[in-house]
């Protein structure tokens, strides 16, 4: 059967709308994949200067031994980016004690509570310019921090603020522009950061008491750990007068052979004890099964001081094996 010549012009027409509608979408697509195509290539492969951290609050926390020597740590200045940096990019920093301040603000509710700025005799920071050179394999360049971490104190928060002043080429990471450098302490015996844990077991003498579950162990120096006396609990709510008055030193001698005192002696006495064979030493490496524990055993006695009346109490003595909990 034939088709009219009005239908025919009509199927036609139709025909010709819809190759020009597809070949219109066609430009569309093509005018929209270069458009993205050139916004993926501005921004992901960008080149934006930034401090290394971690976190929301622009943290990164470096730990100094407390033995003869501590090594140099570093604050990493990179330069991200998909692609190298052309350009040599040298970055000037300097401190940022403003940083601090909203830290505090954020996270603690007293002041007697706030992190705190390392104190500028026991840090050194020889340059504060860093240079990232031209097409460097690694996009970034470290800048040293050198501590002195004797005296530094186990139950504070101790800060290096830091911020990007200047950048000689690209632009900064406004979010990573700024660095809270915690400096944390550590011995052979104990870190403050992650915090170390020892597995107790032993006894309290006058009243008998028995001692489990596990214990804070903090450093002091090299040959010193500072922890409190039987099931007594280190938290959030401690304070100096419960540290003062709970806590014992633990020195470790060269010969494995441990030294029991008190943290503060106007608040507590202590004096060593034999009456366990074997204890009053250290083994850093006793085998059992197919491990290596670290483990302490301790036996002394102490008396606290009343406060209300001002005379010490009754002695106590101790029984106790210290087993290091590790990672």
């Amino acid at each position: 059967m034939r088709v009219p010549y009005t239908e025919k012009k009509k199927y036609n027409n139709r025909m010709k709308i819809s190759v020009k509608i597809f070949i219109v979408g066609l430009l569309i697509l093509q005018f929209v994949g270069c458009d993205s195509e050139s916004i993926y290539k501005d921004e992901h492969y960008k080149n934006l200067v930034y401090l290394l951290s971690k976190g929301n609050e622009n943290v990164f926390i470096a730990s100094y031994t407390l033995n003869e020597e501590s090594p140099v740590q570093y604050v990493t200045v990179g330069c991200g980016g998909s692609n190298t940096n052309d350009k040599e990019i040298v970055v000037k920093i300097e401190p940022n004690p403003e940083m601090l301040d909203r830290y505090n603000k954020i996270n603690y509710d007293y002041e007697s509570q706030y992190a705190k700025l390392l104190p500028e005799s026991q840090y050194e920071i020889p340059s504060y310019t860093v240079t990232i050179p031209a097409r460097s394999d690694y996009h970034y360049k470290r800048m040293d921090v050198r501590v002195w971490p004797d005296g530094l104190s186990p139950d504070s928060v101790y800060f290096v603020p830091l911020k990007i002043v200047s950048v000689s080429e690209y632009e900064v990471n406004e979010e990573k522009q700024d660095i809270l450098f915690r400096v944390t302490i550590e011995n052979d015996y104990a870190t403050q950061y992650p915090q170390t844990y020892y597995r107790k077991s032993g006894q309290l003498s006058n009243p008998l008491v028995v001692m489990s579950g596990t214990k804070l162990v903090h450093p002091l120096s090299k040959d010193k750990v500072r922890m409190f006396i039987g099931n007594e609990l280190y938290n959030d709510d401690t304070t100096p007068e419960d540290i003062a008055r709970k806590s014992v030193v633990v020195q470790i001698n060269a010969d494995s052979t441990v030294i029991v005192s008190p943290y503060d002696s106007s608040m507590m006495e202590v004096e060593m004890l034999s009456t366990v064979p074997g204890y009053n030493r250290y083994n850093p490496s006793l085998v059992q099964g197919l491990t290596k524990q670290r483990v302490l055993w301790l036996n002394y006695r102490f008396r606290q001081k009343n406060v209300s009346t001002g005379q010490f109490g009754s002695w106590r003595d101790v029984e106790e094996r210290l087993i290091r909990i590790e990672e």
